[in-house]
Order: C-alpha cells, then sequence, then structure tokens
C-alpha cells in the first residue's frame, strides 16, 4: 500500500469509528499532528508505529499494509524479500514465523544514514543488535550510542526512536526482536475469500 493509499485507508477508518486524531494519538502515544501528516501523505510510519494505530482502529496490521508471509521456520538471506511500510525510507526483512503460542517477533531493518524515526510506545519487551552503521536509540530521558556488535534490550512501553547516525557505510543495519506482534497469523482460504469480496465491495467508495 502506497504512501497517500495507507493515509487515506487510516483517516477513513478513522472516520469510521469516529474517532479524532486527538483520541487515537492519546491511545498510540503518538502525536496528532504525526498522525496528521500520515493520514495526509507526508510522513511514513515505523513498523512499531503502524501495529499501534492499527490496534487504535480495531484492525489488523495486515489490513493497512501487505507484508511477506512467512510459513517456515528458518528464513534464508537470497529467500527474503525486502519491503517498506508506504514509501518509507527503511527496508525490513522479516525474520519470524508465527504459530500458536509464539511470542517473538523478529525483523531485520535496513536504514539510510540520518533517518530517524518518531517516538513511539507499545507492549512488550524490545531488542536490537547492530549489524553495520552506528545507531542512536532514545529510551525515555537515556540516549544510547550503539556500534557493530552492540545490543540494546528494554521495556517497549517507554517512549523510544531509533536513528541511524552519519557513518561511512551510509546505511546501519539491525536486526529486531520484540513480543509486539508485527504479524498476523496465517489466515484460512475463508478468510481470504471474504477479505477479497470485502475488497471488491469497498472499490469506488471512500475506503478505496
Amino acid at each position: 500500500m502506497e504512501m497517500p493509499q495507507l493515509g487515506r485507508s487510516i483517516r477513513a477508518r478513522r472516520h469510521a469509528i469516529k474517532k479524532t486524531l486527538v483520541q487515537v494519538a492519546a491511545e498510540t502515544g503518538l502525536t496528532a499532528g504525526f498522525i496528521s501528516q500520515l493520514e495526509r501523505g507526508q510522513t511514513s510510519p515505523s513498523i512499531t508505529s503502524l501495529v499501534v494505530i492499527a490496534k487504535a482502529l480495531g484492525v489488523a496490521i495486515g489490513d493497512l499494509i501487505k507484508q511477506p508471509a512467512q510459513l517456515r521456520p528458518d528464513t534464508y538471506r537470497s529467500q527474503r524479500q525486502p519491503y517498506s511500510v508506504a514509501s518509507g525510507r527503511v527496508k525490513y526483512e522479516r525474520l519470524s514465523t508465527v504459530f500458536p503460542g509464539s511470542q517473538v517477533h523478529s525483523v531485520k531493518f535496513t536504514m539510510p544514514s540520518g533517518y530517524k524515526s518518531e517516538m513511539v510506545s507499545h507492549e512488550g519487551d524490545e531488542m536490537i543488535f547492530v549489524l553495520s552503521g552506528q545507531i542512536g536509540y532514545t529510551v525515555g530521558k537515556d540516549s544510547y550510542v550503539l556500534n557493530v556488535g552492540d545490543s540494546l534490550h528494554f521495556d517497549a512501553n517507554i517512549p523510544h526512536s531509533i536513528e541511524s547516525l552519519p557513518h561511512e557505510n551510509e546505511v546501519a543495519e539491525v536486526i529486531w526482536v520484540g513480543t509486539v506482534a508485527l504479524f498476523d497469523g496465517p489466515r484460512s482460504p475463508l478468510s481470504e475469500e471474504r477479505e477479497q469480496l470485502q475488497e471488491q465491495l469497498l472499490r469506488g467508495t471512500e475506503f478505496f
């Protein structure tokens, strides 16, 4: 889903459930200004911000963004499909699957030098491990500078943001692991059929 369409879908859903920007901001920990910019296609959210936005809107993250399926427990570099949230600058590679009782989600982030995410908070733990480049992390009032081989593990309920600091590599790569649900579980064929029917019915309306 490209950024303008993502923003329109978020705004349409927010209007449908009769929530204001301020209400969504209060529920997500994001600012009303950021959500307004997102709805107008002027910015792109991080994947974790999209999770908390989806929760506030009462939809699954898969209703807002298409992510690669990962049905097997093993992943291989040559087979993973990089993707982004709308037209965002961060590339993601899905590393984890979802199975009954699973609690951990994991992705690889590739961020251009100078990128900085919005401040976000969400339930659960979060841990990152730096593969390349140099990372700045803000967690509450604390700031960290992390280099290759360094890691950070913290309570994700505390507002936090990530930044790719200027570095000769021009990009930074990190492994992100957390307990917030980045990925929906497998959908049954019936669920997919219903989703396609709903999309057909909504085409041409304010939702598409």
